[in-house]
């Protein structure tokens, strides 16, 4: 066989062929591949009808995996734009419900004094409750001790430190929780009426307490004012949908 003949049609072949598909080898480039190979093969040593056999099987086998690959993909899409239709069809019936949302963030407003939520998977001799500025400043430190596990909160006035308002604005939060010297778990999080649904490129947003807040973070649903009660599970009394996270 012509070894340097047929590795100079395969360097032809892939240097024909698109940058993006260089790599891949397709039906026609395999089967042009395999008639030079019977072309300038040893006639002392002819190719054995059985490799022969096997290399086509082979191939044929290639080929309907990759159109089973190419099915998957458009069945995998189609789930993808089913999935985010009923994403933001549930995001737009949120509008003026209450929920409760995993967020770090606060608004500071001059008619509204923030109400900073948490929640502590156990009990915790100390909380500090780090506020910092959209710059990434810290502007307040508050210590808490002997709070319970579950649900807490705490009422920021607006003050740093210094006791001097600050601007209103986006403020982040973070919450240190610690028991004899141990970390424990604290969840940050907002609850409030869900003011309008924001579809962006980046995903759908939901603003409750003028915070925009990703969909995906919001853990609890509940009826706000004006809403039927029989939109919810019969099974939660208070009209509560609930889907929990805690994180570290």
């Amino acid at each position: 066989m012509d070894i340097q003949a047929l590795n100079s049609l395969t360097s032809q072949t892939f240097n024909q062929r698109g940058s993006d598909n260089k790599n891949k080898l397709g039906q026609q480039e395999f089967l042009h591949l395999l008639v030079t190979q019977m072309r300038n093969q040893d006639p002392m040593n002819p190719l054995d009808g059985a490799d022969f056999a096997s290399q086509l099987a082979q191939f044929n086998s290639v080929e309907q995996l990759i159109g089973v690959n190419n099915e998957l993909q458009v069945l995998r899409q189609g789930q993808d734009l089913m999935s985010m239709s009923m994403i933001n069809s549930m995001a737009t019936s949120l509008t003026g419900k209450t929920v409760k949302a995993l967020s770090n963030e606060v608004y500071l407003s001059a008619d509204k004094t923030p109400e900073i939520k948490y929640e502590l998977k156990n009990s915790a001799e100390e909380v500090e409750i780090v506020i910092r500025n959209s710059a990434g400043a810290e502007v307040r430190r508050e210590k808490l001790e002997g709070i319970p596990s579950g649900d807490n909160s705490w009422t920021w006035d607006g003050l740093n430190d210094n006791g001097i308002q600050l601007t209103d604005g986006e403020y982040t939060v973070e919450v240190v929780a610690t028991n004899d010297g141990s970390k424990v778990p604290a969840m940050v999080f907002t609850e409030g009426t869900v003011e309008t649904v924001r579809f962006e490129s980046n995903g759908v947003f939901v603003m409750v307490n003028n915070i925009p807040i990703p969909i995906g973070n919001v853990q609890e649903v509940s009826n706000g004012p004006g809403n039927d009660p029989s939109q919810y599970p019969s099974g939660n009394p208070n009209g509560r949908a609930e889907a929990r996270a805690f994180t570290l």
